[in-house]
């Protein structure tokens, strides 16, 4: 179907052209790289310039009991540290957990810059932290990121870190058990919905669903950007609100599913609970017998493009690597 307008003539496929060369430098989209890498260098900055901690909900979350998860540690990007302990909250960019003493497990893209593996100098981890000004600080001996770990897609978002020295820490047990209902916990020192960072632990709890559900939500989001996106070219280029209408259905159904059967997909419907910048690395579990069992790591999350962060939207959830696809994995890189 085409439409006219003041002399142009104007298709869905002429549109969709458009949605996909219009230049988008002013768009958090128009970047090569995923606004999850290079946490490293980018959350301490993010720490540094946010607004004072407040008490507000992490996304729903609420604050962590001292000493509630003593495998949850902070990674701290190292040239960010002094000898004080005032200097390590401004220093976290992600989280991970103790899955044994020498061993700590995080996302990939936690440890990936500039197309490689950061050094091990670069990063040194705080145990048996509830607060970010307390704990101990732990040298890394190795960083090891998944062979097949994909920047772009997030793809095997997987990460080990192996200490020089081991922590003193209870560890947490990993799932073989491959989820996709259920209740769930997320933890970490990352952002609130404030826009503020917490130097205390929070906790959120959230339920963990099929990867069907994430996919036809941020596909949602996908096409109601596409569709913003064209609006805002509408009035210099006349073409009409049909026309736009039919060359986002058209884009939409070759979307292709941003998960992958590598991923985890949880948080709530109404994004009122969710992982967020600073988040990434650290486990999701379920409670076992009592017992937190880790069935994820927190990988991504996706909102609108004029979104202030890509977490807390409803219908997007949060992504997070399936732990059960990698129990072989983590077994031979420990050996």
């Amino acid at each position: 179907m085409s439409f006219f307008t003041r002399g142009y003539q104007v298709t869905a496929a002429s549109l969709t052209a458009l949605a996909l060369s219009l230049p988008f430098a002013t768009q958090s989209l128009a970047q090569d790289a995923r606004p999850e890498t290079s946490p490293a260098s980018r959350v301490p900055e993010l720490r540094s310039n946010a607004m004072e901690p407040s008490d507000d909900r992490v996304f729903g979350g609420k604050e962590a009991a001292k000493g509630a998860w003593p495998f949850q540690v902070a990674l701290l990007t190292t040239e960010w540290l002094d000898d004080s302990p005032q200097s390590q909250p401004n220093a976290q960019f992600c989280g991970g957990s103790l899955i044994a003493p020498n061993w700590v497990l995080t996302a990939a893209h936690c440890l990936y810059d500039f197309g490689e593996a950061i050094p091990a100098e670069t990063v040194t981890v705080l145990s048996e932290a509830t607060n970010l000004a307390e704990g101990k600080r732990l040298a890394v001996a190795e960083v090891i990121v998944h062979e097949g770990y994909d920047p772009s897609t997030l793809d095997n978002d997987i990460g080990l870190l192996r200490l020089a020295d081991s922590a003193t820490a209870p560890t947490i047990a990993m799932t073989s058990d491959d989820l996709d209902g259920g209740d769930a916990t997320v933890i970490g020192w990352g952002m609130m919905d404030d826009g503020s960072f917490p130097n205390n632990l929070m906790e959120a709890s959230i339920k963990l669903f099929p990867n069907a559900a994430c996919n036809s939500g941020i596909k949602e989001i996908y096409a109601r950007d596409i569709g913003a996106i064209l609006r805002d070219y509408a009035w210099r280029m006349r073409y009409s609100e049909t026309a736009i209408d039919d060359a986002v259905q058209t884009m939409a159904a070759t979307m292709g599913n941003p998960l992958t059967g590598n991923m985890l997909c949880a948080g709530e419907a109404d994004g009122a609970r969710d992982a967020c910048n600073g988040d990434s690395g650290g486990p999701l579990f379920t409670m076992v017998d009592g017992k937190p069992v880790q069935v994820g790591i927190v990988s991504w999350g996706e909102g609108p493009i004029d979104a202030d962060a890509a977490c807390g939207h409803a219908n997007a959830y949060g992504i997070y690597t399936r732990l059960a696809n990698y129990k072989d994995w983590i077994a031979g890189k420990m050996n």
